[in-house]
């Protein structure tokens, strides 16, 4: 499944230089002039203007160091320059230090720790500061702490705000923010529409505050209504033409959509950058942006590189210098992938070709994580494409490979399933260090249950992940000479998830070593000419070793009918076990065939038996296809319809879209049935590109925010409607086998009904 999100252009800030005057210094400010110094940073918030409010920030701290507030309202600069955790607990730190309860510095704190994504504890540290002291700017930054978990709690936290704080700026923006997301956590479309209209009132209580403009065009893009978010993001430009987030909407709205010709585009953007570099001052986090925007957007390398050779002499270990070196090499790959792609599906994973195209995968990894990184969180995926280009190689380099895997556990956080699961099998099968492998998935049990606590995963789903940590553990163990163990952990993983077909194969390989012993003691006896006590007795050897084969085979067969992703090793380990029983591959075929039959009829029965228990109707639609034609969903009555939700940004979608061209073709023709696709891309012209260049003509409708009013999050997601307007049947997330065709077709003819009726 996947989940859209615009890519956000890289933005960065000004660098945070040390405070340069002590506590004890004498005044050079009056009170009021201190205050006012307040009321502009606060100004500053209000317009989104954080470049020039950092450095107005910083040279107020080098008068008025010893002001908590001061400077908290300088930490809130830095973090909407999106600095980093270090920079901004700087601040906090300076203030608790010597108040450990000062309202201010923990408000500083939860900044921190937003910027670190450690939403629990900013929660935590806003809340107190709230409690100290009932600021607006706390109650706004609780509400964002608790935005991305806790939605039931910022709903009673909002339930107990009174009248006057619920209409403040900052937590009205909040607020818009905390609905916005909780259509998401709650599943509930509506909070999107919520969202909007709390901003349309901080708007019409607040008409200068930039919030209720840039919310309000980013969420309205985000619903593909970019005609409604360009006048927005506009007003916000009047409002605050230095604003860098502001900027970077706009650009990035006006790349990604069709509301100016193709030819127009460039020169509207250029225009706003040279706007934009009058009113804004040269700072770390405008460098940055305009390095990503020319390499990315305008695709102008010179210019590009211009803007990020000042970013690097400024600030080369910052985390807007990391972003550019993780963008870069994230591009690096991308470009190397196709190519990747096209060697090993036209010479082979062994070529010479294939194999120094890895090589460029790998040396483009080394380099990145050569450069001075801001923290280890940007590791973490480097370190994924250096392990799956090493574990491709022939030979595999063992030490490299052990050493990927070893900075995979210590850096990466966002893939357990890889950390914890494919990289120390990989270790174990390739390495000397099977021993260690099994101990660093042993890691993973504790890292599963934190992941899954922070995501709040289900049960089923923490189960699946905790079975793919004991399938690495339990095949490590084996690899290492502990078989009982392995094969323990083997069953464990399966008891948690008996469809995990990594696991189902490592078993039978257990289970095929257990019977290879048994053979081998067997022929010991014989080779010493030790005799057996009774025939039964030797009977009972065969037997045992009969016994273990049959688990193998069993085990190997429960994989191959088990749903999987990517490779299925239980195919080729039963066609491989057939021929070790049978002495040859005589009558592979039909014994497979058996098994094809078995696993089609249950498919079918699990496919069918996945209606929904209660149906539900769908949102009602007017929508345009590529060629401008609208389509009623009105029209669909009477009549079986497939609505089929994609984007050509959407990975999983893209894959089985050949499949399910098949299956458009194959009811192309039929009057009960109507097989329609929803595009949510921004861009016509992306749409009509790709169309073309695969050669697809399956019907697709454009999207103008009814993906979004409709509550589809996930991607690929189809709906299977009855003729009385119901969805009877919902599929989600990519098919990678190929099936999609068939399944599909069994739910419509399900919905036909036997006898031709719907």
């Amino acid at each position: 499944m996947s989940y859209q999100f615009p890519i956000r252009l890289i933005a960065g800030s000004l660098a945070v230089l040390a405070v340069c005057a002590s506590y004890g210094a004498e005044q050079r400010y009056s009170p009021q002039e201190l205050e006012a110094a307040k009321a502009k940073l606060r100004a500053h918030n209000r317009l989104w203007s954080f470049q020039a409010g950092a450095i107005f920030g910083q040279e107020w701290m080098s008068r008025a160091p010893e002001d908590a507030e001061l400077r908290a309202l300088y930490a809130r600069q830095l973090h909407g320059q999106l600095y980093g955790y270090r920079e901004i607990q700087e601040q906090a730190d300076a203030i608790l230090e010597r108040e450990p309860d000062n309202p201010w510095g923990l408000y500083a704190q939860a900044l921190a720790f937003l910027a670190d994504r450690r939403h629990s504890k900013a929660a935590e540290s806003s809340l107190r500061a709230w409690r100290l002291l009932p600021q607006p700017e706390f109650a706004a930054t609780h509400l964002l702490a608790l935005r991305p978990k806790n939605v039931e709690e910022g709903v009673a936290f909002l339930d107990s705000l009174d009248a006057e704080t619920l209409q403040h700026p900052e937590v009205l923006h909040a607020r818009a923010e905390f609905e916005y997301w909780a259509q998401y956590s709650l599943e509930e479309p509506a909070y999107a529409d919520t969202s909007l209209a709390t901003l349309a009132t901080l708007r019409a209580r607040w008409p200068d505050h930039v919030s209720g403009y840039l919310r309000a065009a980013e969420y309205l893009y985000r619903a593909n209504k970019p005609q409604e978010a360009l006048p927005l993001i506009e007003e916000a430009i009047r409002l605050s033409p230095g604003s860098t987030e502001v900027r970077d909407w706009h650009w990035h709205i006006l790349n990604k959509t069709d509301l100016l010709p193709a030819d127009e585009r460039r020169p509207a953007i250029e225009a706003s950058i040279a706007e934009y570099r009058k009113a804004a001052p040269e700072t770390v986090r405008g460098l940055a942006l305009l390095t990503t925007t020319y390499r990315s957007v305008l695709e102008d390398e010179e210019k590009a590189a211009e803007f990020e050779a000042k970013l690097m002499a400024l600030a080369p270990a910052s985390r807007h210098a990391s972003w550019i070196y993780q963008e870069k090499f994230q591009r690096e790959t991308q470009r190397l992938q196709p190519e990747l792609d096209r060697i090993k599906r036209e010479h082979g994973e062994d070529s010479q070709e294939y194999q120094d195209q890895l090589r460029l995968v790998r040396d483009a990894a080394y380099r990145f994580l050569d450069k001075p990184l801001y923290d280890d969180s940007f590791r973490g995926q480097a370190y994924i494409d250096l392990f799956y280009a090493l574990s491709a190689m022939n030979p595999i380099p063992a030490e490299e490979l052990a050493d990927a895997v070893r900075g995979l556990v210590r850096y990466e956080r966002l893939n357990p399933h890889i950390t914890y699961s494919t990289a120390p099998i990989s270790m174990a099968d390739h390495t000397p260090y099977a021993e260690e492998a099994a101990e660093l998935a042993r890691g993973g049990i504790q890292a599963m249950i934190d992941k899954a606590e922070e995501r709040r995963w289900e049960e089923d789903s923490l189960n699946y992940y905790l079975s793919l940590v004991h399938d690495a553990i339990g095949w490590a163990s084996y690899k290492a000479g502990r078989v009982e163990e392995g094969r323990n952990e083997l069953e464990q993983a399966l008891e948690l998830s008996d469809s995990n077909t990594s696991a189902l194969y490592h078993l039978g390989q257990v289970f095929e070593h257990m019977a290879t012993e048994a053979e081998a003691a067997l022929q010991e006896r014989d080779s010493k000419t030790i005799v057996l006590r009774t025939e039964d007795e030797a009977q009972d050897a065969v037997e045992a070793v009969r016994n273990w084969l049959d688990k193998a085979e069993e085990s190997y067969i429960a994989g191959l009918e088990a749903r999987s992703w990517g490779e299925n090793s239980c195919q080729e380990a039963l066609e491989a076990l057939y021929e070790r029983r049978h002495g040859s591959r005589e009558g592979l075929d039909e014994y497979l065939a058996a098994f094809s039959e078995r696993d089609r009829s249950r498919r079918r029965e699990r496919i069918l038996e996945s209606r929904l228990d209660t149906a539900r109707t769908y949102e009602p639609f007017f929508l345009a296809k590529l060629d401008g034609e609208q389509v009623d969903s009105a029209d669909l009555e009477g009549k079986i319809a497939i609505l089929h939700f994609w984007g050509t940004w959407c990975g999983p979608c893209v894959i089985e879209l050949p499949e399910y061209q098949k299956f458009h073709a194959r009811y192309l023709d039929d009057p009960a049935v109507e097989v329609i696709s929803i595009s949510n891309d921004k861009s016509r012209d992306v749409l009509d590109r790709f169309m073309v260049e695969n050669e697809y003509d399956f019907t697709v409708l454009v999207d103008d925010g009814y993906v979004q009013k409709a509550g589809v999050n996930g991607f690929p997601t189809t709906w299977f409607v009855d003729g009385d307007g119901y969805i009877q049947f919902v599929q989600m997330g990519g098919s990678s086998d190929s099936h999609l065709e068939e399944e599909f077709a069994w739910i419509v003819e399900a919905l036909r009904g036997a006898d031709g009726s719907r």
